[in-house]
């Protein structure tokens, strides 16, 4: 045998394969052995050079159905390495909106909800958000959530629901929405809405949008009513 002839236990020890990987490329078509005999598979340093061509093709993960016609062809690994960064693409935001929806189940089941009221919580939460805010604005909000860590987050729904019920409170009781104790209240509502969006204008327009039409009591998981919404409404504007 020539220095440039392989066996393919030789190339597959040399390469870091299995005999069993070659044998498939083979029957795929993928790597034909340049010579046979004896019942032997030789390979030359052709057949090495399209191994690792093959191999690093495979790394990037591209599928074995679409390597072939990128060895065949140069001018093919273009087009297919574009359609695989697509498919890639697709994929990461797939398993982007899968992490946001497990944060939410998660946060949901720490708080103490049964497992199947979280889980159809999370859901629900999720899909409205979807809904109105876009890929980007949801990154924005959960890198913001990252950014709090769960126990800010858990404290600032806490005011929320106490605020809300302190603002139900005063409008019950008829408390003018120019009153300094409630003005306080509103005061600290922009404050909470300032944190939650960023002072992002895109993303505050967003929240008024899902307030406006999945209503304060969807929008606002049950803490607010409309008569509580509009109740905010006017004491912001006597603050103006």
């Amino acid at each position: 045998m020539s220095d440039e002839q392989y066996r393919i236990g030789e190339l597959a020890r040399a390469a870091g394969v299995t005999v069993r990987a070659l044998h498939h490329y083979d029957k795929l078509g993928l790597l034909v052995p340049s010579f046979r005999s004896h019942g032997h598979r030789l390979y030359t340093a052709a057949d090495v050079q399209r191994l690792y061509r093959l191999l690093a093709l495979r790394e990037l993960g591209l599928p074995l159905g679409e390597i072939g016609s990128v060895l065949d062809a140069d001018d093919a690994l273009s087009g297919t390495v574009r359609k695989h960064l697509d498919h890639v693409q697709r994929r990461l935001e797939q398993l982007e909106a899968l992490r946001q929806r497990l944060t939410w189940l998660l946060a949901a089941l720490d708080g103490g909800a049964q497992p199947t009221t979280a889980i159809l919580e999370a859901m629900e939460a999720m899909s409205m958000f979807e809904k109105y805010y876009t890929p980007d604005q949801l990154d924005q909000l959960e890198r913001r959530r990252e950014q709090f860590g769960d126990e800010k987050i858990k404290a600032v729904e806490r005011e929320w629901a106490e605020l809300y019920a302190s603002l139900r409170e005063h409008r019950e009781r008829g408390t003018d929405p120019g009153d300094p104790a409630v003005q306080a209240l509103g005061t600290r509502a922009g404050e909470l809405v300032e944190m939650f969006t960023g002072g992002d204008p895109g993303i505050r327009a967003s929240l008024q949008r899902m307030y406006e039409q999945e209503g304060p009591q969807r929008a606002s998981r049950g803490m607010a009513d409309p008569e509580d919404q509009a109740y905010l409404a006017a004491i912001r504007a006597a603050q103006s």
